[in-house]
């Protein structure tokens, strides 16, 4: 409702009428005027609209600054909202000092969450009515330490638990001679009480907890107690969500019997198989307490299925082996009975291969078979090479460790610079060994990979030579600010024979190319022979890149790179790879551009992989 209303033009009165304002008196009329002043001063609104065009005053503009050492006032100025408190402005004098003594309050109470609990606040007004300044001034004084932790668990009839609470008091967070920090103090029950609910005691509970802080003495002693509740068991095991796939593809994932002490680590690492198996799109396990028969806790497994077909199609380029086309077919059930089809018809500049793959599905004891068939052509540095391969393998994984037993046979065409054919065969087990300790396995920033190789032939077993080889495979990421990365790589091979010949190439080494030694063409380190370069016995390479992130999903790289292969460490040259990069994380992984530069040919080059799947 606007304050002021507009009035009506004055009318001429009727003869012998007395106007309204001449007949009241004139104190009335000068009361009524005040209280049609007040209220409009009550409701807000001005007595007059201003002019067009009238200056409007300066409105005073509040700063607060906080004086504190340098490793507090980051976190009080955060936990102060010091933005909010600075939008005010025309503060009268009231105002501000109700806001000096919520400050002193607020700071104190922050102060003493951070274990300064003998802390001196002052908070002053400086600066005049059109530039008022509120300074607050801490001295936090010594930290509160603590000084005594004091954890007591009472079993399911009550018992005390020693071992238990000894084994809370090892991984407590907040031990003695730490500062007693209030995030911290919940966090380390948090945590305890975790510990207890995932092993066994599924409905443990803290009963109380009291911290005792001394400020005299900057000493604080810590009092939890726990109820463990009574230990459960795993009990049956349902399973909803199947409509394609048998109960077993689940069952088999399953690492306990019915009647094994409850651990939700072990609930975990089954959704965690459920979601790596590909034939589900999401799986989640639970165990409600609500559901318990006694001291058995029932397993709840809800998923939901995959498309069993499905199509692909990728186009890209890559600087090592250039324009490239795929198409991808498979089948999560064939012959209804959830075993895995995979095929791949690949068709690059440098290479084509045809690969089909079939895998079943997990067995009991976490071991994961397949069989393949792959066939290939390459004409790469001058070596045309065309093979056919068959393979068996099993694979099992724990944590972040990952083994892999092969069987492969190889029968391979080779024909260097026009020249004639000759052929190699070889029956090949191996062995892979991986250490997978990454953040990310699209994205990774942190953590690193070890992997190491085994393979072996004998004429005795359809090989045309005798041989071992030995392939170990490194990297790491280390994280050394919010923007920079270091990446580390690093890779020695070697192949123990009497010679080269009879070896297909595939179990040989070349280097040079993205992800091996940039500057120099894929795989154009090796062994020159008739104009071609094909694989050597011996390899050795390292690599060292840092990367500064501009933005989020923006860096800049600067690398460097050595190695080389050759028949023997003997007479291996090390040759030099540096240039600079550009980074992307793009969902699907990480791209990236390089202009490497090759220091034994003195050739630069633009090197790249970038691709979109459909």
């Amino acid at each position: 409702m606007p304050c002021e209303r507009p009035y009506p033009a004055k009318r001429p009165s009727p003869a012998g009428f007395v106007p309204a304002s001449s007949a009241v008196p004139g104190f009335v009329r000068a009361s009524v005027a005040l209280c049609a002043l007040c209220l409009a001063l009550l409701l807000g609104c001005p007595a007059r609209a201003a002019p067009a065009g009238a200056a409007q005053p300066a409105r005073a503009q509040l700063r607060i600054t906080v004086e504190a050492p340098v490793a507090l006032r980051a976190a009080l100025e955060q936990g102060l909202d010091l933005a909010r408190w600075q939008r005010l402005a025309d503060a009268r004098q009231a105002q501000l000092g109700a806001l000096r003594l919520q400050l002193a309050r607020q700071t104190r109470q922050l102060l003493e969450a951070l274990g300064y609990f003998s802390s001196r606040v002052q908070v002053a007004l400086q600066g005049g009515a059109a530039s008022p300044r509120v300074v607050v001034r801490v001295e936090p004084g010594p930290p509160t330490r603590v000084a005594q932790v004091k954890v007591r668990v009472r079993g399911p009839q009550g018992q005390p638990m020693p071992t238990m609470q000894q084994a809370l008091l090892r991984d407590w967070k907040l031990p003695v001679g730490k500062v007693f920090v209030s995030a911290q103090w919940r966090q380390a029950k948090a945590d305890a009480l975790l510990h207890l609910s995932t092993r066994r005691y599924a409905a443990a509970r803290l009963v109380s907890s009291r911290a005792l802080v001394d400020p005299a003495r900057q000493q604080a002693r810590l009092y939890v107690d726990f109820d463990s509740g009574p230990s459960y068991r795993f009990g049956v095991l349902r399973v909803q969500g199947l409509h394609r796939y048998p109960e077993s593809v689940v069952r088999n994932l399953v690492a306990w019997r019915p009647g094994e002490v409850y651990s939700q680590t072990r609930l975990l690492q089954l959704q965690a198989r459920l979601q790596n198996t590909r034939y589900f799109r999401y799986a989640t396990v639970a165990a409600p307490l609500a559901d318990a028969q006694g001291d058995e806790l029932p397993v709840l497994v809800d998923v939901a299925e995959q498309r069993a077909q499905k199509l692909g199609l990728g186009i890209g380029y890559s600087s090592n082996t250039r324009a490239r086309t795929q198409f991808d077919y498979s089948n999560l059930d064939l012959f209804g009975r959830a075993w895995r089809l995979d095929s791949q018809i690949k068709l690059e500049t440098l290479q084509q291969s045809f690969h089909v793959g079939l895998a079943f599905p997990q067995r009991p004891d976490g071991s994961d078979y397949s069989l393949g068939v792959q066939i290939q052509h390459a004409d790469i540095q001058g070596l045309t090479t065309r093979s056919q391969t068959l393979g068996l393998q099993r694979q099992r994984t724990r944590g972040i460790f990952e083994t892999a037993e092969s069987l492969q046979f190889i029968n391979e065409q080779q024909q260097i610079s026009g020249g004639s054919v000759s052929s190699d065969t070889a029956l090949v087990p191996g062995l892979r060994w991986t250490r997978r300790g990454l953040d990310s396995s699209l994205d990774p920033t942190r953590g690193s990979l070890l992997e190491l190789q085994l393979a072996a032939g004998l004429r005795s077993l359809l090989s045309a030579q005798d041989f071992l080889r030995i392939d170990l495979h490194g990297l790491q990421y280390v994280w050394l600010t919010k923007t920079n990365q270091l990446i580390l790589r690093g890779e020695i091979g070697k192949v123990f024979s009497a010679s080269a010949q009879g070896i297909p190439q595939q179990e040989l080494f070349r280097a040079g190319g993205v992800g091996s030694v940039r500057g120099y063409a894929y795989q154009s380190l090796g062994v020159e022979q008739g104009g071609a370069v094909v694989g050597g016995r011996a390899l050795l390479t390292a690599s060292v890149e840092a990367v500064h992130w501009l933005l989020p999903r923006w860096g800049a790289a600067l690398f460097v790179d050595a190695g080389n292969a050759a028949d023997s460490f003997q007479a291996l040259h090390p040759v030099l790879g540096y240039g600079v990069g550009l980074r992307w994380r793009s969902p699907a992984g990480l791209l990236s551009i390089n202009l490497a530069h090759g220091r034994a040919t003195g050739a630069t080059q633009l090197e790249f992989n970038v691709g979109v799947s459909f």
